[in-house]
């Protein structure tokens, strides 16, 4: 591996500062998992100014360096534009070019490296952090270090990620049509129930706004108001601090923590600190909780408990259900009302949110307790493949961030006999 240099990020490449006098309007955003985004896309509408023409102008190939801030993306992302045609960043980003001699994709993976990175933190000074926003001087961004082999050993990275994303793609489009089959079925069999033609109303455009109106014999229309309590939690009471941090603090749920059937963990506890604000909110195990407000794409998110968590203000949850109602049935019910939610939500003058009433309100068919049983037996083997392929994906991009990272850091090899291998194959 002799053959690798240390170079500047401006022997490689060049800043391009192209002001928007053409008149683009398409405005992109760099997202951390993601990549360059369309904003409307993106966040459902345009958050950009109504005056595009001070933007910077990306053309296809283009990279974008976003300085800003996250649990994903600690010292900002690099992104590269593989759009057809041009369109504009907000002037916050830094936009740059690859010169000939360098292999894009290569470019690409190792700016976003920890070579690269640890590189331009040791640039940065003290308070270089503001409002989640990285304070990078355009000196100190193309001075930072990249580790470049030769362009045959680029290719070979290049070639070799660019597998590994391939089968990535593949699991999530997999992941994505077990999904939207199962959000289909979920509606279909919640309509018409197991004796129904379940089967043409997957194929239809049945929502529940309509699923009410043809009820099947023996089952009744009700709201969930009427079977449950909506309600935002109880404060825990001081004398039951020392339960709570004697051993361990009680885990601390988020709406992005509502995405599951049941709930058993998460990444974060309730503090100390966090226990004395008036917002923080108690439930037992197996409550239902939905996401009331905290970002449009997390808006009617559910998870049912299996621990006793806190929560905040943002999140409610159904508790004291009906006898006659199984709490898994609720749940997808729930979970079917989750796109009704967003569109309530987005029509919000204000924030995206929904209230308690919008949950309470909601009409849903109900079924004898034994067929509830049966479906939700369906719809949780369903949900169970789903989840399993969730955690196929998530051990494909553990293995992809730890390949690339070896790659980078000269930990792996790849023979020049790959070269041989490959002209074989094609």
């Amino acid at each position: 591996m002799s053959d690798w240099e240390v170079k500047r990020l401006d022997d490689v490449a060049d800043r391009v500062a192209v002001r928007n006098s053409a008149g683009h309007q398409r405005v992109l955003t760099v997202s951390a998992g993601r990549g360059l985004v369309d904003q409307e896309t993106y966040f459902n509408k345009r958050v950009a100014s109504a005056d595009l023409s001070g933007y910077w102008v990306v053309e296809p190939g283009d990279f974008v360096y976003n300085k800003s801030t996250s649990k994903k993306a600690p010292w900002g992302v690099v992104a590269r534009w593989n759009g057809d045609e041009p369109a504009v960043v907000t002037t916050l980003y830094i936009v740059f070019r690859a010169r000939p001699g360098i292999e894009p994709d290569y470019l690409l993976h190792a700016c976003n490296g920890g070579f690269f990175f640890d590189s331009l933190k040791g640039t940065l000074r003290e308070g270089a952090r503001a409002h989640g926003l990285l304070n990078v001087r355009l000196p100190e961004f193309f001075g930072a270090h990249l580790d470049i082999p030769s362009l045959a050993e680029q290719h070979r990275i290049v070639d070799a990620m660019a597998a590994i994303d391939t089968q990535i793609s593949a699991a999530v489009l997999e992941k994505d049509c077990a999904v939207h089959m199962l959000t289909k079925l979920r509606v279909a069999l919640l309509s018409v129930g197991l004796e129904g033609d379940w089967q043409s109303e997957m194929t239809d455009l049945t929502t529940p706004d309509t699923w009410t109106e043809n009820l099947p014999s023996g089952w009744s229309k009700d709201r969930i108001g009427t079977v449950a309590t909506v309600r935002s939690g109880a404060t825990p009471r001081r004398s039951e601090q020392e339960r709570y941090f004697d051993g361990g603090n009680i885990p601390w749920v988020k709406t992005g923590d509502l995405n599951e059937r049941v709930l058993a963990a998460t990444d974060e506890c309730i503090t100390e600190a966090g226990y004395a604000e008036s917002s923080v909110r108690l439930f037992p195990a197996g409550t239902i909780l939905i996401a009331m407000y905290g970002g449009f794409a997390q808006i009617g998110r559910t998870a049912r408990l299996g621990i006793e968590s806190t929560t905040n203000q943002a999140i409610s949850a159904v508790t004291s259900l009906r006898g006659d109602v199984d709490p898994a049935y609720l749940h997808h019910v729930l979970k079917a009302g989750c796109p009704k939610w967003r569109l309530v939500a987005a029509s919000s003058r204000k924030d995206p949110n929904i209230s308690k009433r919008d949950v309470e309100r909601f009409d849903f068919p109900l079924p004898p307790i034994r067929e509830q049983f049966e479906i939700v037996k369906i719809l949780d083997s369903i949900e169970s493949s789903v989840d399993a392929l969730t955690d196929e994906l998530i051990r494909v991009r553990t293995f992809r961030s730890s390949l690339i990272a070896a790659l980078l850091n000269r930990e792996v090899e790849i023979s020049e006999s790959y070269d041989a291998q490959l002209e074989g194959v094609f």
